[in-house]
């Protein structure tokens, strides 16, 4: 697939030739409106053969005009309008080579570009797919919002990337390389079976809680992992660094217990320990207990 180029050249003998045979329709038309107006014709034989032969003329233009305009394209770009920075050429590629079966030996009409649309929602890459339009003779532009995947989560079958509601991406959906993605392990529960279902779990739940709340922070690179082993015993998520220090959290944000840290204090702790070592974990590389609401207990 290749981007379209439109060549002036080929446009403008294009129109040359649609002209000229346009013209000699015209004129072969004239001679047949001339043969029949002879006498002894009668006063409306000129006015309906006018009217038969400017009918005429306009459909054989119409059909000769689409068949020069709308050919079947056997080679087709397909572009994606604003998609997120995340968003990988190897998914593009991908994403484009699922969609390009509908279109390659078509003309690019409504029925095509709908076609188009549904096999990429089909695919579970997006959200919505908003609009599929031509652009020129072979540029299909694609307008959608891709679902954005959140994290990974690792279960006894493997990895998967979710997005923000636990939704689980098609398998094989790659991001870009530098796209930092925190890691939940030891799920309770294993990935759902039907397509756009939620992940199960309070567990997991909890966890794309607590990542929606520190990940606009300076410091979120350096958690790479939430470790939901404990949560079923104790309701405990674990903040694991790069470095493997463990932060255990405590509860989930919102649900703490009576004399247990806040969720906003212990981001404040995190945020200070950041600013006066440049690492959340201090560079301990063992256990940083977060839940005492009057201290932080290293082991």
């Amino acid at each position: 697939m290749r981007p379209i180029s439109w060549e002036p050249e080929g446009l403008q003998a294009m129109v040359r030739h649609v002209f000229n045979l346009v013209a000699d329709l015209w004129f072969r038309l004239w001679d047949a409106v001339t043969w029949l107006c002879r006498p002894p014709a009668s006063r409306w034989t000129l006015p309906a053969a006018c009217l038969v032969a400017v009918c005429l003329l306009l459909t054989w233009s119409v059909q000769l005009l689409r068949s020069h305009v709308h050919q079947p394209v056997e080679e087709v770009t397909i572009r994606f309008i604003e998609a997120p920075q995340w968003v990988g050429e190897s998914l593009k590629n991908h994403l484009g080579a699922t969609a390009a079966p509908w279109l390659l030996g078509t003309s690019l009409q409504r029925t095509d570009l709908s076609n188009a649309r549904e096999a990429l929602l089909a695919s579970g890459c997006f959200h919505d797919v908003l609009q599929v339009e031509r652009s020129g003779s072979t540029l299909v532009n694609v307008t959608a919002v891709f679902l954005e995947p959140n994290a990974r989560i690792i279960d006894r079958h493997g990895a998967l990337l979710i997005d923000h509601r636990g939704i689980p991406l098609p398998t094989g959906y790659r991001v870009h390389e530098d796209t930092h993605l925190v890691t939940l392990r030891s799920p309770a529960y294993d990935r759902p079976t039907a397509a756009n279902d939620r992940w199960s779990g309070a567990d997991v739940t909890a966890a794309l809680e607590l990542l929606e709340l520190i990940d606009d922070y300076s410091w979120y690179d350096q958690v790479v992992e939430v470790d939901l082993s404990a949560f079923d015993h104790n309701q405990s998520l674990v903040l694991v660094t790069d470095i493997q220090s463990r932060i255990i959290w405590g509860s989930p944000p919102g649900e703490e217990a009576g004399l247990e840290c806040l969720a906003e204090d212990k981001i404040k702790r995190l945020s200070w320990f950041h600013e006066e070592a440049g690492r959340i974990d201090q560079h301990h590389r063992g256990t940083i207990d977060f839940t005492d609401s009057s201290m932080v207990t290293k082991h």
